[in-house]
C-alpha cells in the first residue's frame, strides 16, 4: 500500500513528538502493509511562518530516511506537505515555499472545517488555473459537504482529487464524517484513501483493517484502487483513475 498523507516527521507540526514516535509510527506502517508513505507535514496556515521552511523539512526527511535504513525498516518516504488553503496558495507554491507530493503537480491541500463551498471552488480554480492537480484532503470532514454532498460531484468533476480519511471511514471523526465518507465511496468519487496519522497510539499508520474495511463494504477493488493504484499514479506524475474513466466498479 502506499499512504499519500501522514504526520510523521517530527517537530514540524501537530504529528509524531519524538524520532522514537517516528520510528514506531513507520514501523506499524511496514508491518500493515505500507511500502511507501509520503511525510505531508502541515503548512501555510495562519500565522505559519514559511521562511527556510522546504530546507529544514527536506534535512529532517533525510535524517529520517538515513534512520530507518539504519533500523531496516523497509519503509520508502517520499515528500509532500497539506497545504492550508488560502489566497496565497499559488504563489507559495511557485515560490517553492510549499510542497507539492513528491515534486510532481500534485498538491495536498486542505481547508478548515467549517470553510465555505464558495471557498473550496475558488482556491481549486485557482490551482487549477496554474497547472496545478489539487488532491482534496478529507472532504468528508467538512460541514460544508456533510450538509450538501451534491458539492463533491462538482469538485470531482472541475479535476480535484478526492482522498478520503482513515479515521472517517472507522468512525473515529463522528457521525457526520462517516456518513459523508460513506456517500463518497458508494458513489465512486474516491480517488486516494490515506491514514492521516499523527502518532503511534492515536490516529496510527496502521492500515491493514482499513483495508480490510474498504474491501468488504465497496468491493475487493476498492482498496487496490485507492491505496495502491492511484497514489502509485500521484507519486509518478500520472492521471488517476476515476469513474468516468474506467468500468471499475468498487
Amino acid at each position: 500500500m502506499i499512504d499519500l498523507h501522514t504526520h510523521i516527521l517530527p517537530g514540524m507540526d501537530d504529528g509524531a513528538k519524538s524520532w522514537e514516535d517516528a520510528l514506531e509510527m513507520a514501523q506499524t506502517a511496514a508491518e500493515t502493509g505500507t511500502k511507501v508513505l509520503a511525510a505531508t507535514c502541515h503548512g501555510n496556515y495562519p500565522g505559519w511562518d514559511g521562511k527556510g521552511w522546504p530546507q529544514r523539512y527536506r534535512e529532517r526527511l533525510e535524517k529520517f530516511r538515513e534512520m530507518l535504513r539504519k533500523e531496516e525498516i523497509p519503509l520508502q518516504v517520499v515528500e509532500g506537505m497539506e497545504i492550508f488553503a488560502s489566497d496565497g496558495v499559488v504563489e507559495g507554491l511557485k515560490r517553492g515555499n510549499l510542497l507539492t507530493i513528491n515534486r510532481t503537480d500534485y498538491v495536498l491541500v486542505e481547508f478548515a472545517l467549517d470553510v465555505r463551498a464558495y471557498d473550496v471552488y475558488r482556491i481549486l480554480n485557482r490551482l487549477l488555473e496554474a497547472g496545478y492537480r489539487p488532491i482534496l484532503a478529507h472532504p468528508e470532514r467538512y460541514l460544508a459537504a456533510q450538509r450538501t454532498p451534491e458539492h463533491l460531484y462538482e469538485w470531482d468533476g472541475m479535476g480535484a482529487v478526492i482522498q478520503v480519511n482513515k479515521g472517517s471511514v472507522l468512525g473515529g471523526f463522528g457521525e457526520g464524517a462517516l456518513r459523508t465518507a460513506d456517500y463518497i465511496l458508494r458513489r465512486r468519487l474516491a480517488c486516494v484513501a490515506a491514514s492521516d496519522a499523527h502518532s503511534p497510539i492515536r490516529r496510527t499508520t496502521s492500515m491493514e483493517e482499513f483495508g480490510r474495511v474498504l474491501a468488504r463494504r465497496y468491493g475487493e477493488v476498492c482498496p487496490w484502487l485507492l491505496l495502491e493504484e492511484n497514489p502509485r499514479r500521484i507519486l509518478e506524475g500520472k492521471n488517476v483513475i476515476r469513474k468516468e474513466k474506467n468500468c471499475i466498479s468498487y
